[in-house]
């Protein structure tokens, strides 16, 4: 703890120096606090006696929070975020329902990251390899809007799951190239993590503490109800004033705002891509089934003349879609008549017990015919369930 005091005052002595001499944000009055039940604290069985001082008094067994106090270092707080938003981002942390929805909203707004399902382990202690994870998200996001190209559609299928499982918890911290100028933590109790990692990274720490809270572990706390949506939704939307106007902020809303617009025009160029090849395959599609039917004839000079004009595309369609079924009838009944000399590859094998096959020279099933379960046993690869298998498909 005296290491912790002696990096807040290692810290605070410069920032004093470069204070702005005034504050944009109108400092709500008292009557404001009190509406929003800002002053309401836990029970007197559940308190932390480190917050002895900011408790104005005991009442029906709940501690009530003394909001003066509560005013004057909401101030300073909002003083020294107002410092620091031209510099660099800011990071918001609740993971609480009654917070989650709030500073989601909030921090789009105002251009600040935030962090609402769950702080991920090393974000500040081992930044570099949370930001390659962001990074590959955001380069996964890319590939899905193109259509994930060169990729068959299970491998589209699982890269949509990791998208979705690593939003969860990156969704807000995208585009984060280096540590927050400050951290806005609400309930330093339930984020316990987002406080150890800031203090050890040297973050300085804005939050909201509650009666159950230890002051000591935050630069600059503001004691009030951090259970309260209204109370919650009160300091969120102060904090949210102070960010917005800063340069970093502005920025980094920009930047949000054209990755969408990415996303959105690869995703449409994708789209309109894949019509018009849809479109080609249909014509062609068609213009073979007329030339079947006699009803267009190509010239010596390669030019295709049509001798009859269709009437009703769709039933051409209807028409082209019978032909399909009735040439897929002919050439199964077809089959069943031949004998099929039935390759290896197509017996439906694993990949090791095929390989493993072809490596000695079988190519067709009917080669291993004759062949003992102890003489496939031999082959390198192949075990006793895998030749009883094989036995199987040669009888």
């Amino acid at each position: 703890m005296e290491k912790k005091k002696e990096v807040s005052k290692k810290a605070s002595t410069p920032k004093t120096k470069t204070k702005k001499e005034s504050l944009n944000v109108e400092i709500p009055e008292l009557l404001t606090f009190l509406q929003a039940g800002a002053h309401f604290g836990h029970k007197s069985s559940g308190w932390n006696p480190k917050m002895e001082q900011y408790i104005y008094e005991t009442r029906n067994g709940v501690h009530i929070i003394d909001i003066i106090k509560s005013r004057k270092m909401l101030k300073k707080a909002l003083e020294e975020l107002s410092n620091v938003v031209d510099k660099g981002n800011v990071l918001i942390v609740g993971t609480k329902g009654q917070a989650a929805g709030t500073i989601k909203k909030v921090a789009k707004e105002a251009g600040a990251f935030y962090i609402i399902k769950r702080w991920p382990g090393g974000l500040f202690t081992n930044f570099d390899t949370i930001k390659k994870s962001v990074q590959h998200l955001v380069k996964m996001e890319e590939e899905l809007a193109a259509g994930g190209k060169d990729l068959v559609k299970k491998e589209i299928l699982l890269m949509q799951r990791d998208v979705e499982r690593l939003n969860k918890v990156y969704e807000g911290i995208k585009f984060m190239d280096e540590l927050p100028k400050a951290i806005i933590v609400i309930d330093s109790m339930v984020e316990k993590n987002a406080i150890s990692e800031s203090n050890i990274a040297g973050v300085p720490i804005i939050a909201l503490i509650d009666t159950n809270c230890d002051p000591r572990l935050v630069d600059y706390p503001i004691p009030a109800n951090d259970d309260s949506i209204k109370s919650i939704n009160l300091f969120v939307n102060l904090f949210s004033k102070v960010i917005k106007p800063g340069k970093k902020p502005e920025a980094l809303r920009a930047l949000r705002k054209n990755h969408s617009a990415n996303l959105e025009n690869m995703q449409r160029e994708y789209l309109d891509e894949k019509e018009r090849q849809e479109k080609m395959e249909e014509e062609d599609r068609l213009r073979m089934k007329a030339l079947r039917e006699g009803k267009i004839s190509v010239a010596t000079t390669g030019v295709v003349r049509v001798l009859k004009k269709e009437k009703n595309l769709d039933d051409d369609f209807a028409a082209a879609e019978a032909v399909k079924k009735e040439e897929t009838s002919k050439k199964k009944e077809t089959s069943k008549k031949k004998e099929i000399s039935t390759k290896i590859e197509d017996m439906g094998f694993s990949t090791r017990v095929e390989n493993a096959l072809v490596d000695v020279g079988f190519k067709k099933i009917e080669e291993l015919k004759g062949k003992s379960k102890e003489d496939l046993l031999e082959i390198s690869g192949i075990g006793e369930k895998s030749a009883e298998e094989i036995l199987k498909n040669i009888k």
